[in-house]
């Protein structure tokens, strides 16, 4: 199941950006390069898959990817592909959502171009956190959101189930997959801290917030955060430049640590 909904802005999105989300994704090998634009879907991943599919380690050196994000396990695909590889990861303009959660991370080493920008808004386990900050139980935060899902569903989409019954079908399978992006997590070595710190409305309590659409982190704190091997080619800082303050909110490694250290409610 997919909890991002794409690139920044999603109906909105700017022209310079819209490449960002072509559905299925434009993916093409050159030299020691591959590249991947577009949305990151079931479809697109076939087709990268099938792109790569003769390419040995040490053939290519970098993914030049650009993309608003998308589908949660198709995201993980890639990005098991990127970390069997040793690939570096180069974003050209954006890697945001299912992109920034687990294309990024996997690389050996991470290039942000100038006036691009990396950007999270929530991974699998970020309905899990809020519901620990609201001290109520995964079914309970869940509930409300599928209702209408639940309403509209027929006899036959539920296959033969209750309602309850098929809403806890629903939420075993969302653990089983928060469960399989956590084994995806260890596999490379880091804690999810940076994909879900941020979730909620707790962006939007910052002083300076103006409708961003998720957050981001300087190099240093991606660093500090597990995200070694992080480099900005463009002029002055990362997190003063345009696309980053257009889009992201900036938090440091400390803060978004502190905003995961939660109690998880009982039954959770």
């Amino acid at each position: 199941m997919s909890l991002v909904s794409g690139v920044p802005g999603h109906a909105e999105t700017p022209p310079d950006l819209a490449s960002a989300t072509v559905e299925p994704a434009v993916v093409r090998v050159e030299g020691d390069t591959v590249y991947f634009t577009g949305h990151i879907s079931d479809a697109s991943a076939k087709i990268f898959a099938d792109a790569v599919a003769s390419l040995q380690r040490g053939q290519v050196t970098r993914l030049v990817v650009s993309s608003g994000g998308g589908d949660t396990v198709p995201g993980r695909r890639i990005g098991q592909w990127v970390h069997d590889m040793g690939v570096v990861v180069e974003v050209d303009k954006i890697c945001f959502s299912s992109c920034a959660n687990y294309i990024f991370p996997a690389a050996r080493g991470r290039v942000i171009r100038a006036d691009s920008f990396v950007g999270w808004h929530g991974n699998e386990r970020a309905f899990e956190v809020q519901a620990s900050r609201a001290g109520v139980t995964l079914e309970a935060h869940m509930r409300p959101m599928l209702q209408p899902l639940l309403e509209k569903s027929t006899l036959q989409e539920r296959e033969g189930l209750s309602r309850d019954a098929y809403f806890a079908k629903q939420i075993g399978a969302m653990r089983e997959s928060v469960a399989a992006e956590g084994r995806y997590y260890a596999q490379l070595g880091l804690a999810d801290t940076f994909a879900a710190c941020g979730v909620g409305d707790v962006l939007e309590k910052r002083p300076g917030y103006k409708d961003q659409r998720g957050w981001g982190f300087s190099i240093a704190d991606m660093e500090r955060l597990g995200l070694a091997h992080t480099s900005y080619l463009g002029d002055g800082p990362y997190e003063a430049s345009w696309r980053f303050k257009t889009y992201l909110v900036a938090l440091t490694a400390d803060e978004c640590a502190s905003m995961l250290r939660v109690e998880s409610p009982p039954g959770s």
